[in-house]
């Protein structure tokens, strides 16, 4: 689902589809979708690999050029060893800090990265789809209520208390499925994580 999918999905949760009169902006509801894509990005991160230069005599490995990083899984090093030998690491800003001493050779950088959702693609996985609604009209609804306080609705005087309702149980359910979604065991064939 791209990103104009995702809002006319959330508008359709919202129930907010009249284009001639929608509450809530493309720019409201792109900044809720994006801060929920952020989030789920660091329960469940768009998974790399790189293999970055050690140097000789450093146990340091500048990591600046994995952009939009969430978190290093693990670090092996050096890779010629059967079986694979893991790193334990540390990170500050952009530099990666192995337990060994680099001989100039590569280490492999397993890492997580920010999830895109745009125009024209998505890399977040199509089965977290509504997880990424359910947060986004979470955040609307909430913020709905917030902007409704003191002004006159028609809804009548519950209109502000039941967005605020809707909005915080959806909010609930979302963190939830984060949970779970963090908990879930990855299918990916790397298994071992240190660090």
């Amino acid at each position: 689902m791209n990103l104009a999918e995702m809002r006319a999905r959330v508008r359709e949760d919202l129930k907010d589809t009249d284009a001639a009169n929608y509450r809530w902006t493309d720019a409201e509801v792109d900044g809720a979708i994006q801060r929920v894509v952020a989030e789920f990005s660091h329960y469940l991160p768009q998974e790399q690999q790189n293999d970055l230069a050690t140097t000789s005599d450093s146990k340091d490995i500048d990591i600046s050029t994995l952009t939009s990083r969430v978190k290093i899984f693990s670090v092996e090093f050096p890779l010629a060893k059967d079986p694979a030998s893991f790193q334990v690491f540390q990170v500050f800003l952009d530099i990666l800090t192995m337990e060994d001493f680099g001989d100039g050779s590569n280490a492999r950088i397993r890492w997580g990265k920010l999830h895109v959702l745009d125009a024209a693609s998505s890399t977040i996985p199509p089965r977290h789809d509504e997880v990424i609604v359910l947060g986004a009209t979470g955040y609307l609804a909430a913020s709905a209520s917030i902007g409704a306080t003191d002004k006159t609705t028609t809804g009548g005087k519950t209109t502000v208390a039941n967005y605020l309702s809707w909005g915080q149980e959806r909010l609930a359910r979302y963190e939830k499925q984060l949970t779970l979604i963090s908990r879930s065991p990855r299918i990916k064939t790397s298994t071992l994580v240190f660090g």
